[in-house]
C-alpha cells in the first residue's frame, strides 16, 4: 500500500493507520488484507446477474419492480423487513441476500423479523465490526444463514484508498466486484441524493429506521445531517471512487440505474 498516492483523510474517525495500532495494542486486526474470497458465496453468485437494491425514493413509479426481481439474485442493503405488497412494483419482492453494517439498531430489527431473516440465502457484512466482532458473529451464527462478516483489515484498507470510512452500500458493490459474477446491477443508490441530502430514503424503509433508532422521524421524512452522521461517511471523497469504479467496470461487469448513469456514465 506504501506505493499508493492516498487521498486525504475525510472523516471524523482516526485515520485507518490510527485505528489499527489501537486495534492492534488491544488484541484486535491490526494489519492491512486484501479480501478473502468466501466459497459460499462464490458459488451462490458465480455467473450469474444481480440486482443490487438501495432504498432510495427516486425509484418509487418507476415500475422496475419486475426488473429487479428478473436478475438470478435479488441483494437488498440494511434491510431489516420483508418488501411489502406496496412497493413490489417500484423495488421488487426478493431477496436473496442482505447486505447489513450489522451495527447494533440493524441487529435489533433483523431479530424482531426473524421471518425475514429465515427467507435469506446469505448475509454479508462489510462494515467494520472491531469491538463489536464477538457479538455480530454470536448473533450470525445464531441464524444459521451462511454469512460472511468481511475482515476489518480489508475494509480499512478500502477506507484509507478512498479516504473517508465508507457506507455500507458501496463497500458491498466493492466487496462483490471481488467475485466472477455476470453483472451487478445496481439500483436506489444516490450517494444521498449526490451529498445534497434531502430525502434520501422512500417512506417505508425510513419509517423502519425511524423505528429502531437509527434516526428521529421528520414530518417531511428527511433525516438531519448530524443524525446520519456525515461527519463519519464523506460522501464526496465515495462519490470520487465510484467514479472510478463505474470507469473500469461499466457498462460490462457493473450496470446502473438512470440515476447514476446520470450521474457517473460520461
Amino acid at each position: 500500500m506504501n506505493s499508493i498516492n492516498f487521498p486525504n483523510w475525510q472523516s471524523s474517525t482516526p485515520h485507518p493507520d490510527t485505528q489499527l495500532q489501537i486495534n492492534g495494542q488491544h488484541g484486535q486486526v491490526s494489519e492491512y488484507e486484501d479480501y478473502e474470497i468466501d466459497p459460499y458465496l462464490l458459488k451462490l453468485i458465480e455467473g450469474k446477474t444481480i440486482a443490487y437494491v438501495c432504498p432510495s425514493p427516486h425509484l418509487k413509479d418507476l415500475g422496475m419492480g419486475d426488473f429487479i426481481d428478473s436478475h438470478d439474485i435479488v441483494i437488498r442493503v440494511n434491510q431489516g423487513f420483508f418488501p411489502t405488497e406496496e412497493t413490489w412494483e417500484d423495488y421488487g419482492k426478493r431477496t436473496d441476500i442482505l447486505v447489513n453494517c450489522l451495527n447494533i439498531n440493524k441487529i435489533r430489527a433483523l431479530s424482531e423479523n426473524p421471518e425475514y431473516v429465515q427467507s435469506l440465502k446469505y448475509i454479508l457484512g462489510p462494515m467494520v465490526s472491531v469491538w463489536d466482532k464477538p457479538k455480530i458473529d454470536s448473533f450470525l451464527e445464531s441464524t444459521g444463514i451462511p454469512y460472511q462478516n468481511v475482515s476489518d483489515g480489508y475494509l480499512f484498507k478500502l477506507f484509507k484508498e478512498i479516504g473517508t470510512t465508507v457506507n455500507t452500500g458501496l463497500t458491498g458493490i466493492i466487496t462483490l466486484l471481488n467475485y466472477p459474477i455476470k453483472e451487478l446491477y445496481v439500483t436506489g443508490m444516490t450517494f444521498f441524493n449526490m451529498n445534497q441530502m434531502g430525502k434520501i430514503y422512500h417512506d417505508e424503509y425510513h419509517d423502519q429506521a425511524v423505528k429502531f433508532g437509527n434516526f428521529s422521524n421528520t414530518d417531511n421524512r428527511e433525516p438531519s445531517v448530524p443524525q446520519l452522521r456525515m461527519d463519519i461517511h464523506e460522501q464526496q471523497p465515495q462519490i470520487d471512487y465510484f467514479r472510478k469504479a463505474v470507469a473500469e467496470n461499466y457498462p460490462d461487469k457493473l450496470k446502473l440505474d438512470d440515476y447514476l448513469q446520470e450521474n457517473f456514465v460520461e
